[in-house]
């Protein structure tokens, strides 16, 4: 299920194809589609984010590097357990690790 498709920072050209497209698109998917600029973007992410505007990543003006997360391959310490473009042990790895500590601070 899809909640939310953002995409950032968007070009006026694509804005307006999007115009033209959302009202084909069925109500429900059409108001799932967030085009944003850098500051839009920001605010949104700042919302959803668990840790908020500190989660939010530096290629949309944010603190967080994500570079950490999907380095280089040569740099990568996991190889052959996924590709870095969608890690997804990296991604269970983090999740688990996530799910110990907010159990932990509901205790």
């Amino acid at each position: 299920r899809l909640n939310m498709l953002l995409s950032a920072p968007v070009s006026s050209i694509v804005q307006f194809v999007m115009n033209l497209l959302l009202p084909l698109m069925p109500g429900r998917l059409a108001s799932k589609v967030l085009l944003l600029n850098l500051e839009g973007v920001r605010e949104k992410l700042s919302e959803l984010l668990l840790n908020g505007e500190e989660d939010v990543p530096k290629f949309f003006g944010g603190p967080c590097d994500h570079d950490q997360f999907y380095p280089e391959e040569g740099y990568c310490s996991n190889k052959g357990k996924g590709n870095l473009k969608f890690d997804y042990y990296g991604m269970v790895e983090r999740l688990e690790k996530a799910v110990k500590e907010y159990e932990a601070s509901k205790k």
